[in-house]
């Protein structure tokens, strides 16, 4: 386990936005209530990074046959159509 600061945790997010969602929830919430909000946050960080390799995979796999993998692009196109398949039940759009 990684010792985390709020400085290590908005650094460690890969993207501009999840950086200032996580600047304003630590910001605007009640101190009580920040141990849960960091936790979260830790738990993100902490997914992303466990993921990163697959990642990084996929997209060297991608540069060198320009394309995605077929077992991957299968489960998408699976995905898409369960989150359709949903939408549909309950009147909403997927898209």
């Amino acid at each position: 386990m990684s010792i985390w600061t709020i400085d290590s945790i908005a650094h460690a997010l890969p993207h501009p936005e999840l950086r200032a969602r996580f600047a304003r929830e630590t910001s605007f919430t009640e101190v009580s209530k920040l141990p849960a909000i960091i936790d979260k946050w830790v738990r993100v960080v902490e997914e992303f990074e466990a993921g990163r390799a697959r990642i990084e995979a996929l997209a060297a796999h991608q540069r060198e046959h320009g394309q995605l993998p077929t077992e991957y692009e299968t489960r998408l196109t699976d995905i898409t159509t369960q989150l359709q398949a949903d939408a549909d039940r309950t009147g909403r759009s997927a898209a």
